[in-house]
Formats: C-alpha cells, structure tokens, sequence
C-alpha cells in the first residue's frame, strides 16, 4: 500500500467549490504513479520498450465530497494481480479519516503497436516479481483492516 497527500486546488473545484469528479481519477493516477515508483519500477522504461498499460475500467464510488482547501489522502494498492491484468484500488479520504472516494482501476499492459495484451512474466518478469508479492501482502493488510 502506498498512501499520497494532495492538496485541493480552486481549479480542481466545481461553481459549488467541491472537487469536480472526475480530478478523483487524477487524484487515482498520481497515487498509482508514485506506488510504481516506490516499487522501484519506471513506468517510462515500460513504454520505451514499446509498451503502455491502458486502463480498461473504472469504478469510482463518492461518498462525501472534498472542497477547495481540503487535502485528499490517496492510498493506492494492488488488489487483484494475475500476470495479465491489474486492478489497483484506492481510497481517498479526508486528513481526518473519513472516506470521500473508494475506486478500482483495471489495466493491461499492450504492445503500443497493435494493442495486443501481453502477460506480464514473459515480457516484465520482474514488475511480476514484485505484483506478485504486493497483491499478497496488500491482501494481507486489507484483511487486517
């Protein structure tokens, strides 16, 4: 699990001062960024190699909304992994704890050139490596919680 604090902007907010819903996505993609990263994964050698990892679905679930000033605490974790597809899930909170957003994203990693999906373990073994032992452990915490 990795968990990131992001400051609400006003740019982020709607006439009415909450958080426009979709920045919660943006708010999902830079938490999953920097979970990639403390993994010791680069994102940027993946797509140099001539793959990208697109997002296949979204599920975002709102629960109370966030407003200009606010700060958002993202946590991010790998909830289901198995070589071909991964969903990550997310909750952001407000500083005090209480939830404003659970969501899951789905990806596949593809070669950029047709698209075609790709399993992990052949081309990325060690992103499987390490995927493979984050949705154990992640599991593991969300059991315990």
């Amino acid at each position: 699990m990795h968990t990131i604090e992001i400051p609400v902007g006003y740019a982020e907010t709607d006439m009415m001062g909450i958080v426009y819903h979709s920045n919660y996505l943006v708010y999902s993609e830079l938490s999953r960024t920097e979970l990639i990263q403390s993994l010791g994964l680069d994102y940027k050698e993946m797509e140099d190699a001539g793959y990208v990892s697109p997002v296949t679905n979204v599920n975002l679930d709102y629960k109370r909304s966030l407003t200009y000033g606010d700060t958002a605490v993202v946590t991010v974790w790998i909830d289901h992994y198995d070589g071909l597809r991964t969903i990550y899930g997310y909750t952001v909170k407000h500083p005090d704890g209480k939830l404003a957003v659970s969501a899951k994203t789905t990806h596949v990693v593809v070669k950029k050139e047709n698209f075609r999906p790709i399993r992990l373990p052949k081309v990325f073994p060690n992103w499987h490596d390490i995927y493979e032992k984050m949705s154990e452990t992640d599991a593991a915490l969300l059991t315990e919680a």
